[in-house]
């Protein structure tokens, strides 16, 4: 009888980990160069319980922006767009938890449904090890019609060195400054 009641007490534990973990955040879709003509980007994250996914996808915006593409950045909600049809690039990013993508970006790109071959960024953050968990992503976008033009993995447990730069923010900089797609 103990032993039932201490499983069923650590499944409820985990299932309220999981939903503590997963738990959608909503904020306003906040405009970066809205003057830029480079392209227009829709960058969309869940940000997970540390700052350092937030910190890697805000790196990544800003060298769309150095490179002057007009961004939009939200986080993954039920509000965020849906309509992906006036960007020229997708911008995907979530934290690992159980070496799967979380499952608010799982959820918001099955919200979209069909991207119409919009090239994608996928922005995967990991403590040590995503596992499958970037395939998993690519192909949960190439099922929804999205071709991956970036993958993106770093880590928070382990070291990052992407020609000569370890600092995670800093290559999700760089990466973001390496996009250039043709206008739409």
């Amino acid at each position: 009888m103990v032993l039932i009641v201490v499983l069923v007490i650590l499944v409820a534990a985990w299932v309220l980990f999981d939903l503590w973990l997963n738990r959608e955040v909503v904020s306003e879709v906040r405009a970066l160069n809205p003057g830029g003509d480079a392209g227009a980007a829709l960058v969309v994250y869940h940000p997970g319980k540390s700052d350092f996914h937030h910190r890697v996808t805000a790196g990544f915006a800003e060298g769309l922006v150095s490179n002057g593409w007009r961004v939009e950045i939200t986080t993954v909600s039920t509000q965020a767009p849906t309509d992906v049809s006036g960007y020229s690039l997708l911008v995907l990013g979530w934290p690992t938890y159980w070496f799967n993508p979380s499952l608010p970006v799982r959820k918001y790109l099955s919200r979209i449904g069909d991207i119409e071959k919009k090239n994608t960024v996928i922005i995967c953050t990991a403590a040590g090890s995503p596992l499958n968990n970037c395939e998993t992503m690519k192909n949960l976008v190439q099922a929804a019609n999205g071709k991956i033009v970036k993958s993106l993995t770093l880590f928070t447990l382990r070291p990052n060195m992407v020609n000569g730069v370890n600092e995670p923010d800093k290559i999700a900089f760089h990466a973001g400054q390496e996009i250039t797609l043709p206008r739409m």
